[in-house]
């Protein structure tokens, strides 16, 4: 980690949170602002991935895994229809109790 000239004191580092303090290098603790943002910008080039190797286009997914996320999508979105249809199909109280049927034939 790279940290400006304010976290030079020890005083100011102490106040960082512990998963952060532990990771502080006495080496990157007491950079001026233009050396942070030029080892930032290195660190980042570093880490960045080289768009000539295994990359079909801007996407790192080949049409095979973009086919396979939009099946398993589909067939989510039809269980939960089907799921759907099943409760709407169901007895909306689903108790066991008198009919309406039976309570339009009822004499009062």
């Amino acid at each position: 980690m790279i940290f400006p000239q304010r976290f030079a004191r020890a005083d100011k580092r102490a106040k960082l949170p512990r998963w952060i303090n532990q990771y502080i290098a006495e080496t990157a603790s007491n950079l001026s602002t233009d050396m942070a943002l030029t080892l930032s910008k290195l660190f980042m080039r570093t880490i960045s991935q080289n768009s000539t190797e295994n990359q079909t286009g801007v996407s790192l997914w080949t049409i095979e895994d973009v086919e396979k996320a939009q099946a398993k999508q589909k067939l989510a979105a039809l269980e939960a229809e089907q799921q759907d249809a099943q409760m709407a199909d169901q007895d909306e109280y689903g108790d066991g109790g008198i009919s309406d049927h039976m309570l339009v034939d009822l004499d009062v």
